[in-house]
């Protein structure tokens, strides 16, 4: 009898997303080295043998999990907005859109920003270079080319600084955001900081940013 592959692809399709949200859970509570495949595949209520069938290795794991929860985010603001929403936005307002989406990241769904904390780690630990992270940083593909376009802008209508490099400016900012948020999500804050919610502080942390970025016109 003929395979059914419309069926065998949904059946591999929905075992990657049971694994994957497995993984999440225990990756952002757990730290991801402490985490074994045979955890995910038991958390997962699979055999290890499903596991490695569609992740052979735990970068593999990781990576698709960090690509799913960012391109998840990205499709989350088109299909609540519409496609075109930032067609009439400037540079300014785009960066103010990433800083305001990180705060309400922070308040709605911080076990994204301790996942995503931990991937860091984890990469950079396990000295993983680009290339293996393509799965990931492809669905972010939309989000630069439209801040090129918006920068390329910026040089006529002056919304952003441009004597910084597009790259260095953008990236300046998104670390500096997402990092605040990360450890406040992880709840690394001073000794003497007895607080739980310092949505404040990065709203303070947002208006900083936002000037850095005027800078000088040109």
């Amino acid at each position: 009898m003929a395979r059914n592959t419309e069926r065998d692809e949904r059946e591999a399709t929905r075992r990657k997303e049971q694994l994957m949200k497995a993984g999440f859970k225990l990756f952002s509570e757990n730290g991801i080295e402490n985490v074994s495949l045979q955890k995910v595949a038991d958390a997962a209520d699979v055999g290890v043998a499903t596991m490695y069938k569609y992740y052979q290795t735990k970068v593999k794991l990781v990576v698709a999990i960090s690509g799913k929860i960012w391109g998840d985010i990205w499709k989350s603001v088109l299909a609540q907005n519409g496609p075109d929403f930032f067609e009439n936005f400037t540079a300014y307002e785009y960066i103010e859109f990433y800083l305001d989406m990180i705060i309400r990241l922070y308040r709605e769904k911080p076990e994204m920003l301790r996942f995503s904390n931990n991937y860091k780690n984890f990469i950079y630990h396990e000295g993983i270079e680009e290339e293996p992270l393509g799965e990931h940083l492809d669905v972010l593909e939309p989000l630069r080319a439209m801040y090129h376009k918006l920068y390329e802008q910026a040089k006529v209508d002056h919304s952003i600084r441009t004597d910084l490099s597009e790259q260095e400016l953008f990236t300046t900012v998104a670390i500096a955001m997402l990092a605040v948020a990360e450890r406040y999500a992880q709840g690394i804050v001073w000794a003497n900081d007895h607080k739980t919610d310092h949505t404040q502080e990065l709203k303070y942390l947002k208006e900083m940013l936002l000037m850095w970025c005027k800078g000088k016109t040109e």
